[in-house]
This record gives C-alpha cells, sequence and structure tokens, in this order.
C-alpha cells in the first residue's frame, strides 16, 4: 500500500503457474518416474522459469516499464507453484485505453493455422472450466448453477471499460472452437493471457488490466493472504482449563513437499522493490522495548539505547540534516510549534497547521473573510457554505457574521430590520441562483415588501436582468459575409416564431463567439429572452449571461439514452425555456449526444409540440468536430464517435451553417491552412500517423531537464517582472495531455513565482469504509480527474481555474480562471479575470467534493478542499473553447484521442506565438536526423514528428434513428422533412442552398 501511495495505483496483475510437464523437469526424470516425485526438480525449474519472467517484465520491460512491483510466491493445495504479480507502471507506460490493453492481452482462440503452437498452449493452459451447466460438478460452480468466476463471458466485438471498473475484454464471435473436457469450448472460455508470455513459458500465465482502486486492496490481500490451514487435536487442558492455541499451530503446521525445499533452498517468498518499512509512531516515551523473560525491569531501563526507536532516530537525522526544502521534525516539542507558539497538543497542533479538519472551520473561514471587508462577497461566501459545505449550525453562522455581512447597508441609515431583511433578500436571491431555496435553511424569515424581483421566478428573473454591453450592441455591423449570412438565417426563424435548429460549424479561430454575442446583444436588445450555454464553463464564462448546459438545463449526470433533463414543467427552468426566443448552446461538439437528446425530449414536453424539435423553438448549437470529442473514461474509439452529437438522431434536422474564414490567424493565412490540414487528418504523415511540426515553433529536445525550462522561459518570460499583471498571466499557458503532467510543470512555476507560500492539505475520507481497507495515507495520494490536489500550495497574484459549478450565473462556473488576491487558512479572496465577470472579486471555502461516477471508486471518497487548481499549466482537454495568445505544447508523450493536437496548435492567434516541446517516441519516429519520408516523393525529412489521431468517420458520419426517436415511426415526406428541420413552410424555398430538402437527408432505418 506504500508502494501505492507513492506511484499510484497498480497496472497488471500477472499470475504465473508452474507446468509439471516442462521438457526441463521431464528429461532429468528417472524411468518410471513422474513430475511429482521429483519436488526439488519443480521447484529449481519453476524457480528457474520465475527469474526470466523478472527479467523480462522487470528488465526487458516486455509489457513496458515498470517502477513498482510486487510478487509473491504461492503454493497451490496440489502442491504447485504460482507466483502473483503486481506491475506499477511508469507514467508513458501506463494502460488508460481499450486499445492499449489489447496490446498487450488477448482473451480469444489464435489462428490455428497460423499460430498452431500457440493455439494448442491456449487449450492446454488457458480454457477455463467448463463448468456451470457444463459441468455442475466444477469447484467454481456456485449451487445457483452459475460459475463464480463468470464464465462463460459473453460474446463482445470490442474491449471496454465496464461498469464495474475491470476491463470487459474483446471476444469476437468467430467461430472458433475447439473440444476440451468433453466439451466445445470458444472464446467465451478462454483466460486472459498475454500470446508472447504464453508462448515462451509454456505454462499458465493470466494477465489482467487492474488499474482500477477496487482492485487495489483486493490484489494485496489475495497476494498475502497466506496458506490454507488445517489442524484438528484433542487436548486436555492444563489444570486452569486454558489450551495453548499458539503452541498449538506452531508445532501443527503442514506444508506440501514443494514448498518445503523452497525454504530449505531459500528462495524468495515474496519481494516489493523499491523496498518499504513503516516508521513506527508513538507517543513520548511509549515506545516498544524487547526483553528477555524474567528480566529485571531496571535492567532492562538501564540497557544503553533503551531509549532510542526509530522515530527518536529520526528527529536526530532532521537535527543533523537542517538544510533541505521541507525540512521534518526534530522533536515532539518541535511538532506542537505552529506560528512559533507551542501549543499544547499535538492535535491542536495538526489542527492548527491545516492537516486535521477542526469543528469551527466554517466559522474560522467567516471570520478570516471579513478581514477583507467586503460585504458583498462575505454575503456571497455565506451562501456558498450554506449550499456546499455542508454546514450543521446556519443559525449560529448567521448571529455571528450578521453585522460584518450588513455593513454596506448600514451606511443607508436604515432601521436595523430593514437592513436585515435587504441581506436575506441577497442571500435569497444568491441562494436561488445556485439552485437552493433559503425557505431550507434555519434563517429569520424575509420581509416581501422590500423585494425587487416582483414575484418572477429565479430563472427568468435573472435572465432579464442581464444588461447588453454597449460594445455588443455594434458588434452586427462588424461582421464578415460569413457571419453575416449565419446571423440572419438565425434572426430569420426568431422573428417569424417559426423556430429552427441550427448549427454552427467553424475551425477555432473563425469567429463563432463573435457571432453568439452579436446574437445575443440583438435579441435581448428587442427586449426578448436569450440563453446562452456551453458544455464548458470555460466557453460558458465567455459568453453574456453564459452558462454551464448541465447547469442551466438541469441535464443528470448520469447520461443514457432516452433520458429527459430533471426539471418539471411547472419549474423556473421550464418557464424560462418556453419564453425564451433563443437558445445557445456552445461546444456541442464536446457533449454527450444524449445530453441534447435529453433537452430535445424535455422541450417537445414542456411545448407540447411531440412533432417539432426542441418544442420548435429557434436553438443553435455550435462547435468543431475537429476538436476534442466527448471524454468517455475508458472508452474505446468506437464508443467515443458513437457519443458525439453527430450520431444522434437530432443530427440530421439541423440547418448546417459553415464559418471557413480563420479570424484568429489573419495575419498568417498559412498557419490557418495548416491547422485545418491537422484538424481534417490530411495533413502528410510517415504512415504511422505522425506528421512533421514546424521547426519554428518546436523546443529542441535533448532528453535533459533544461528542455522543459526552456519552455517555460519561451511562454512566460520575464516572469518576474509580470507577476503583477493580470493579462500577462491570463493571456498565457502550457498545454498538456494528462494531469500528471500539468501537475508537474504547475509546481515548477509555483516555486519560481516569487511570495509568500501557503500550503493547504485537504480532508480526506471513504464514507463507507468501517474496517478502513483504505488508509487515509492512500486516500491523500489519489487525485481523481476533476478534483483538487491534496497538497495545495498558492502564491499571492498567481493563476488558478475553478473546478466546480460554485455560482454559474454570477461567473464562477467549473473552468473560471482566477487570479489569488488574498489568503487565510480558512478562506482565499480571488479575482475573476475574464468574461463578462471579470475584475469580480470573491471569497473560496473549501468544499466537500466527490469524484465523477467515471472513476469508478468502490467507496464514496470525498475530499474537503478548495476547489481550484493551479492553472499556469492546463490540460488540453481543459482548453478548449479558450484563445490563448502565448501557447506553449508539452508533449512528454504522443497525443491519445481525437482533435487534441488540434485544439493545442490552435489555441494560440499566430505561430509566432507557440512553442512545442515534443519528445521522440521509443522507436525512434522522431527527431531522427535523417529520415525516411514516406510521402509520395520519398524525401527525406529531419525535425520534430508527433502523432495525429483524427477519427475521420466523425468528420463524415450518417445518423442512425434509434427507436427512441420520434423520426422512427413513420417515413418522411419532404413538407414533413421540412417541418421537422424547423423550416418555415410559406417562405421556403427549395432550391436555396441552406434549406435541406429530401434529398439532403440521408437517414439510415433500422429495422424494427
Amino acid at each position: 500500500m506504500a508502494l501505492v501511495r507513492k506511484y499510484g495505483k497498480p497496472d497488471v496483475f500477472l499470475t504465473m503457474t508452474c507446468n509439471p510437464n516442462w521438457e526441463e523437469i521431464k528429461r532429468e526424470l528417472e524411468v518410471g518416474q513422474i513430475p511429482q516425485d521429483r519436488p526439488d526438480l519443480a521447484v529449481r525449474v519453476f524457480r528457474a522459469k520465475l527469474e526470466e519472467m523478472k527479467r523480462l517484465l522487470l528488465e526487458e520491460g516486455i509489457l513496458g516499464k515498470v517502477q513498482a512491483y510486487v510478487y509473491v510466491v504461492e503454493f497451490q493445495k496440489r502442491g504447485l507453484p504460482h507466483a502473483h504479480f503486481l506491475l506499477i507502471m511508469q507514467g508513458k507506460y501506463k494502460l488508460t485505453c481499450p486499445e492499449q490493453y489489447d496490446s498487450i492481452i488477448s482473451t480469444e482462440l489464435p489462428d490455428k493455422c497460423k499460430y498452431l503452437e500457440l493455439y494448442k498452449m491456449v487449450i492446454k493452459h488457458m480454457m477455463h472450466g467448463p463448468c456451470g451447466i457444463l459441468n455442475p460438478e466444477c469447484p467454481c460452480t456456485k449451487a445457483s448453477g452459475k460459475c463464480r468466476n463468470h464464465y462463460p463471458r459473453p460474446f463482445n466485438m470490442a474491449t471496454l471499460q465496464g461498469k464495474d471498473s475491470y476491463p470487459v475484454y474483446r471476444r469476437r464471435e468467430d467461430g472458433r472452437k475447439q473440444k476440451v473436457r468433453g466439451h466445445e469450448l470458444d472464446n467465451r472460455w478462454v483466460v486472459p493471457y498475454n500470446p508472447f508470455l504464453l508462448r515462451y513459458f509454456n505454462c499458465h500465465v493470466n494477465v489482467e488490466v487492474c488499474s482500477s482502486i477496487k482492485a487495489v486492496k483486493y490484489l494485496y490481500k489475495y497476494l498475502y493472504k497466506g496458506h490454507d490451514h488445517a489442524s484438528v487435536s484433542l487436548n486436555e487442558p492444563d489444570g486452569q482449563g486454558n489450551v495453548d492455541e499458539i503452541k498449538m499451530h506452531r508445532e501443527a503446521r503442514w506444508v506440501t513437499p514443494l514448498e518445503a525445499l523452497w525454504r530449505i533452498y531459500g528462495f524468495e517468498l515474496s519481494k516489493n522493490n523499491p523496498p518499504v518499512m513503516q516508521l513506527q509512531l508513538h507517543l513520548p516515551g511509549m515506545h516498544m522495548v524487547t526483553y528477555e523473560e524474567g528480566q529485571d525491569i531496571q535492567e532492562i531501563l538501564d540497557r544503553e539505547g533503551a531509549e532510542k526507536s526509530m522515530l527518536t532516530e529520526y528527529f536526530e537525522a532532521n537535527k543533523k540534516n537542517p538544510v533541505i526544502l521541507y525540512p521534518g521534525a526534530t522533536s515532539f516539542e518541535d511538532l506542537r510549534i505552529v506560528d512559533g507558539e507551542i501549543v499544547p497538543s499535538f492535535r491542536e497542533a495538526a489542527e492548527r497547521r491545516g492537516l486535521i479538519e477542526a469543528d469551527n472551520t466554517l466559522d474560522d473561514c467567516l471570520a478570516e473573510a471579513e478581514t477583507f471587508q467586503m460585504p458583498s462577497a462575505l454575503r456571497r461566501l455565506f451562501a456558498t457554505i450554506l449550499v456546499h459545505c455542508e454546514a450543521s449550525n446556519v443559525r449560529s453562522l448567521w448571529d455571528k457574521h450578521q453585522e460584518a455581512m450588513s455593513e454596506d447597508y448600514c451606511r443607508t441609515k436604515l432601521a436595523m430590520q430593514a437592513v436585515q431583511n435587504m441581506v436575506l433578500i441577497d442571500i435569497r436571491n444568491m441562494l436561488q441562483s445556485m439552485g437552493k431555496d433559503i425557505k431550507s435553511y434555519p434563517l429569520p424569515e424575509i420581509d416581501e415588501e422590500h423585494d425587487s424581483s416582483h414575484g418572477l421566478d429565479r430563472e427568468i428573473y435573472e435572465e432579464s436582468i442581464i444588461e447588453v454591453n454597449p460594445d455588443h450592441e455594434t458588434l452586427a455591423t462588424s461582421l464578415n459575409a460569413e457571419q453575416r449570412s449565419a446571423y440572419d438565417e438565425i434572426l430569420t426563424a426568431v422573428d417569424s416564431g417559426e423556430g429552427g435548429v441550427f448549427f454552427v460549424d467553424g475551425p477555432g479561430g473563425t469567429g463563432k463567439t463573435f457571432l453568439y454575442k452579436a446574437l445575443l446583444a440583438t435579441v435581448r436588445g428587442m427586449g426578448n429572452i436569450a440563453v446562452a450555454t456551453a458544455t464548458s464553463g470555460v466557453a460558458a464564462s465567455i459568453l453574456p449571461g453564459g452558462r454551464t448546459a448541465h447547469s442551466q438545463f438541469k441535464i443528470p449526470l448520469t447520461i443514457y439514452d432516452g433520458l429527459s433533463c430533471s426539471f418539471t414543467k411547472q419549474s423556473g427552468t421550464a418557464k424560462l425555456l418556453k419564453e425564451a426566443s433563443l437558445i445557445i448552446w456552445d461546444e456541442a461538439t464536446m457533449t454527450r449526444r444524449q445530453a441534447a437528446e435529453a433537452l430535445d425530449n424535455s422541450m417537445r414536453d414542456i411545448m407540447n409540440a411531440q412533432d417539432r424539435p426542441f418544442g420548435g423553438k429557434t436553438i443553435v448549437f455550435g462547435g468543431d468536430f475537429r476538436q476534442v470529442l466527448p471524454i468517455i473514461r475508458k472508452g474505446s474509439r468506437a464508443q467515443i464517435v458513437d457519443s458525439s452529437l453527430r450520431r444522434s438522431y437530432l443530427w440530421e434536422c439541423m440547418r448546417h451553417l459553415k464559418l471557413v474564414r480563420n479570424m484568429r490567424a489573419q495575419s498568417d493565412p498559412w498557419f490557418a491552412e495548416y491547422l485545418l490540414r491537422v484538424g481534417n487528418g490530411t495533413e502528410e504523415d510517415d504512415g504511422d500517423g505522425y506528421i512533421h511540426l514546424l521547426d519554428e515553433i518546436c523546443v529542441p529536445y535533448t532528453r535533459n531537464d533544461t528542455d522543459l525550462h526552456r519552455l517555460i522561459e519561451d511562454v512566460f518570460p520575464m516572469l518576474d517582472d509580470n507577476m503583477t499583471d493580470p493579462d500577462y498571466m491570463t493571456s498565457r499557458a502550457i498545454l498538456s495531455t494528462r494531469n500528471d503532467c500539468v501537475d508537474r510543470i504547475n509546481m515548477q512555476m509555483i516555486h519560481r513565482f516569487r511570495g509568500e507560500e501557503m500550503v493547504y492539505h485537504s480532508f480526506d475520507r471513504a464514507d463507507d469504509d468501517p474496517h478502513n481497507y483504505y488508509p487515509l495515507e492512500f486516500l491523500n495520494s489519489l487525485t481523481p480527474n476533476g478534483l483538487p490536489p491534496h497538497v495545495l500550495r498558492l502564491k499571492i497574484n498567481c493563476p488558478v481555474i475553478l473546478l466546480r459549478n460554485i455560482d454559474p450565473a454570477n461567473g464562477l462556473c467549473n473552468g473560471t480562471r482566477l487570479i489569488v488576491r488574498g489568503f487565510q487558512k480558512n478562506a482565499i479572496d480571488a479575482e475573476i479575470v475574464l468574461g463578462q465577470h471579470a475584475r469580480k472579486r470573491v471569497f473560496l471555502p473549501r468544499i466537500p467534493l466527490c469524484p465523477s461516477d467515471d472513476e469508478m471508486f468502490p467507496f464514496w471518497f470525498k475530499r474537503k478542499q478548495f476547489p481550484i487548481r493551479l492553472s499556469f499549466a492546463m490540460t488540453i482537454n481543459k482548453a478548449q473553447g479558450q484563445t490563448i495568445p502565448h501557447t506553449g505544447v508539452y508533449l512528454p508523450e504522443p497525443v491519445f484521442s481525437h482533435g487534441q493536437l488540434y485544439v493545442a496548435l490552435s489555441r494560440a492567434t499566430a505561430r509566432s506565438n507557440i512553442k512545442v516541446l515534443a519528445a521522440p517516441d521509443d522507436k525512434g519516429k522522431k527527431n531522427k536526423k535523417s529520415r525516411q519520408d514516406k510521402t509520395k516523393n520519398n524525401r527525406k525529412q529531419s525535425g520534430t514528428y508527433t502523432k495525429n489521431i483524427v477519427y475521420k468517420e466523425v468528420l463524415r458520419w450518417k445518423a442512425k434513428i434509434p427507436p427512441y426517436s420520434p423520426l422512427y415511426s413513420n417515413p418522411a415526406s419532404p413538407e414533413w422533412l421540412r417541418r421537422y428541420a424547423g423550416l418555415p413552410a410559406a417562405t421556403a424555398s427549395p432550391s436555396s442552398s441552406r434549406v435541406p430538402t429530401a434529398s439532403a437527408f440521408t437517414i439510415d432505418r433500422p429495422h424494427r
């Protein structure tokens, strides 16, 4: 478990079992002997094979380079030895997706003609059972007649990540069968194996992917479960009726001949690397001592070294080595010194250091925030605490901090009752914007006389008070020809009241956001309601009045086909959508199609228009399918493509408006064309998907730590002179593919950043772990996607990014970028730097956070921490939808999903503002001095190459109609199709290039 805390979850679980019929054993037998007669031979040969297995796994890296491992040798009930390995791979070799699982594991019968020897070994060593109804007497068959190991497994065309956190391996129904132990068995009965290792060792070698939390504790117990014991003894008790069970166990143990010889030869039974030694903790003067039976107690105390323990010697070592970055404690008293003061107890010291949670943290949070003297922000903090912090003493918090929250209203010379009422109305409105009702909390009642919302539903009231930026009112006059055409067509649908569904398709930089702002300003300027949403919080924060689609439309977190949103017909959300003249959903290509279909289902219901998409409302989707597609954790390519909006039945109902003129890169049209080729997958590659990057944007890779330093210097030049400039800090970022790379860059940056550092530790717990299967240190080592780190290091003026939707209506969305302006132990003062809420100051408390269901934890993991991360660097996926004028791209390993390289390269405004550090792959596909370019002219090139992944099928997908779609019932006539696409019948022109006709709808209708 210490290895898991240090290096992360294990990736591979491998079991190797001795084969008594190995040739090395059989050829050493005397005439008439069988392998069971020579346990010494079986032990020595198995040990030699085990050493060879260790060489292949740990030195040759046959499954990838290993950074930590554990193995244990056990002996079966029949005596044969077997070894269990747990391998923790190095970062770039970790198994993260089904394609990687398939590269090392097979669960299918091989081709008998091509691989006859391997085929024979699979039949002999890797076929389970038969069991179940085929063989009820099999030990693995339960009383129900089913196999406890779930064989036979179902056929499966592609490897998937199962819902129980274990992979569902590919088992194709290819017709291959073989008679095994009297029954015809096929791929459903194959135990997972690695073809090379099975062929090499000719024995049972089971290889499984185990890169999930659920596997950690189970495998740990499985490795060290020990031997089966059976002892039966009839003894007379001693005179006092006692039986010495310890002595009985030690004297009665029985082992097999093979285990006995293994121990006699002195072979290792287990090993872990790196080695781990536990530091025994104790209170002062309460460490363990050893002594012999009958020894005098004073003699024990006077013995030299009796006062020493591993912990006290650790203190002494820290005294001798004081010059280290994070000094350790030098004594028990030193542990109780906090801010120069000796506190009475170790617990209080831990609380004051922020290592464990104190009972009064919320009270302290509000008290600390009061020192900044911003009553409006303090009220918002109070509302945030009510909604997100599980406060149990709400009325007490109100009574203590009401005066500080009322300071600005007190200056108006109003009566105290009126001041309290105004504060409560403010808090009520804030709670409503977060989806909560103030009546759910034990606070004083509100006098509605001073309420300015006039009884409007909160959602409608918030939209009605959005002010149109005067600068946006003239945006329509600045549209280019493509944008103007789209603008006119959308507004025609709005003005006519007929509605319509549009999709604005354009590469990054073609002005989609500019178009949305012009539409929103025009519609709102006419006194109508326009709802602005986006899939990501970053994209939503750029739109005036923008919110994330999941928050605005109440889309459930668990997505599936046929879903509806979780608002009712009578809710404020339903009334808002009925009143809305225009709905915009930006970055829709990032969302799963089921989310858009859920909104469609709900809007048909609330509008009582089942035959019209989205109930006849005008809705504009936007995005770029060249960019990153919906995230399916550990999903296969087929799963990711199937989840995209182009796979939805709604796709053919949309009018497609294209923007192609790149406004972001007008000064460099060649670079804009290059980006399009990268996004479309048409840039020339070497035949393996690796493309040549422009030399002028690349930072030379020398396999040295200075490489990353050069990239940082290129992206953040003269950092010390610009630390207080928010525009400088938020106009640049380094992008990478994985969170561990991002965290490494952020740690380097925060160390470079000048100023006093504040370190915050999270409070972690597993809510349903009564037996402490998952110790606190292990929980601290976890950093699930979307959660802040256990150790959060901040400095004044450093940039951070918000990880949760705290108050979307007021700019605090998942993805909002902020600058830290101040901090206390329990509260952080930050400033929003982008979007319509720029320059707004906000307070952030620690809040309890849980990972998404996609993490597939076997327990309820909860982390209480400030919901932010450093944002000097961020993942490529997080950067989608943003313009980052100065962009760095760090690729220590190639991209692994569709569109990632395109998104990374297209964030900058010109090629002069982008720098890429791409590491060569192990096979030397990149950065070769004399590289054979596999293009038509067969010329040689040198330079930097990196992988470009493009799922071309998603760029040209045809929709299929599922049974739950409204299109499923009747064949569609041209008129019906036009009505379904939301086209006005009277003004539609069949010859118009933007009007879909019957021939424009390619719909594959499945058989019923």
